[in-house]
């Protein structure tokens, strides 16, 4: 289930236009299992935050969503289409990033201030 829906990526979030519907569905949802695994599975209700947190997973979801539509989602299988050609000393590369990260440095940006990145331990005295 997605987080977020199209009006609240378009008014609220302000992202980029996504004109085919299943395509921000289908951007949504993956987005949302990202925000889900890097949170440790710890949201599942939105609802039970507080306004404010839910405004940041929401953000995170739809900085994501915006994320794969630069990259057409392809980032997130590590697919690239790097293509090289060489003449001599002439070396020309086209393609995309092998090393691109399949999260959005605006989604860790979000999620930071909501504590639901914690990975430590609950110590009880």
């Amino acid at each position: 289930m997605a987080y977020i829906d199209y009006q609240f990526y378009i008014d609220v979030y302000k992202g980029v236009p996504i004109s085919d519907a299943d395509t921000f569905l289908r951007f949504a949802e993956r987005a949302s299992d990202v925000i889900d695994q890097l949170t440790n599975y710890q949201i599942g209700d939105i609802t039970k935050y507080p306004e404010w947190l839910q405004t940041l997973i929401k953000k995170a979801v739809a900085a994501q969503v915006e994320y794969f539509a630069y990259t057409d989602d392809s980032v997130l299988h590590g697919v690239n289409d790097l293509q090289n050609v060489k003449l001599g000393d002439f070396s020309y590369t086209v393609g995309g990033n092998p090393g691109a990260a399949p999260i959005s440095p605006a989604v860790l940006s979000y999620l930071r201030q909501t504590g639901l990145l914690y990975r430590g331990v609950t110590v009880c005295d």
